[in-house]
């Protein structure tokens, strides 16, 4: 696999990877990484069973670290994960590793589940050693992400030998208000999808045009931001915010959001971006509706992967 995008289980990121699948052709591109924040419910089981009927690789984190289910709480994530998954042959179960983990239980599961290779998201490097080291030898470690912004974790990639290992980077440059966005509009996202593979990495993985900082609910607010990135014609991936003008209060969410599409309209247009979730905002805009905030978070996403997906499929 090439590109690992990280996803939270909110809703719409989830729905998100269901549309995903539709173009997804070439089955060794894209892997997405899931990290739950609810216990299992019919949003996530549904994208589990799209991932599962088109033959998409995929991780679920099984410790997650953020939303309603604590570290120290996964027992019953395990079972209904696996419950889903069943005998599913494209599917990793993957654990966060930070200063906090208890690699003890993390040791546990992989002594007791040696069928699978074993996905790890390294933010941090962990003070129990001794049991780092039984993890990372145990063998059924198939694949490492980790964090670009942790130089100790980035060293620990130089010794880690003969398992996948992942650049992930925080690349969405996340602002106070919306309309922060505006100053500046336009501004790089990546090139890690030109350099993984000379910088020693198989792979790469972000946080897409979400950001790696967890919130837990939507407010109105006073603008409205979409986010959608784009290839540069030196191949390097960009970001344009697209923002309402009309920013004075948090009335008319509809219209701010009109505003913003108009703006976007116009760019893909001249860009003449052809992306499924393009098409689907020349539709929103010919039809005049309103989708709502989670509906552009899911486009946006939705925009990304297939940006990094066209570029590696040479579509």
């Amino acid at each position: 696999m090439v590109y690992y995008p990280y996803i939270r289980g909110k809703q719409f990121e989830l729905i998100a990877l269901r549309d995903m699948c539709s173009f997804i052709e070439n089955k060794n591109i894209i892997s997405p990484i899931i990290e739950p924040i609810k216990e299992i419910n019919s949003t996530i089981i549904k994208t589990i069973e799209s991932l599962k009927s088109y033959g998409i690789n995929f991780s679920i984190i099984l410790n997650p670290q953020e939303g309603t289910i604590k570290s120290s709480e996964y027992t019953g994530l395990i079972d209904a994960v696996r419950v889903e998954i069943g005998e599913y042959e494209n599917y990793q179960p993957a654990f966060i590793i930070d200063e906090s983990i208890s690699l003890t239980e993390i040791n546990s599961y992989v002594e007791k589940y040696r069928l699978r290779n074993i996905s790890l998201v390294i933010n941090q490097i962990p003070r129990d050693e001794n049991e780092f080291e039984k993890l990372l030898l145990s063998g059924s470690i198939g694949c490492v992400l980790l964090r670009d912004d942790d130089s100790a974790v980035r060293r620990l990639g130089r010794w880690v030998k003969g398992v996948e290992k992942v650049l992930l980077a925080e690349r969405f440059n996340v602002k106070v208000r919306n309309a922060d966005y505006a100053n500046p509009d336009d501004e790089p996202f990546t090139d890690d999808h030109l350099f993984y593979s000379k910088e020693g990495y198989t792979g790469f993985s972000d946080y897409l045009t979400i950001g790696n900082i967890y919130k837990e609910g939507g407010f109105s607010p006073y603008a409205v931001a979409i986010h959608l990135t784009y290839l540069t014609d030196d191949h390097k991936i960009r970001i344009h915010h697209f923002v309402s003008d009309s920013n004075d209060d948090y009335e008319d969410v509809p219209g701010k959001f009109k505003e913003a599409l108009a703006k976007l309209i116009q760019f893909i247009d001249e860009e003449k971006m052809q992306t499924m979730a393009c098409n689907q905002f020349r539709q929103i805009e010919k039809e005049g509706s309103y989708p709502g905030l989670g509906s552009l978070k899911k486009l946006s996403i939705l925009n990304h992967i297939e940006l990094v997906y066209r570029f590696f499929a040479g579509i």
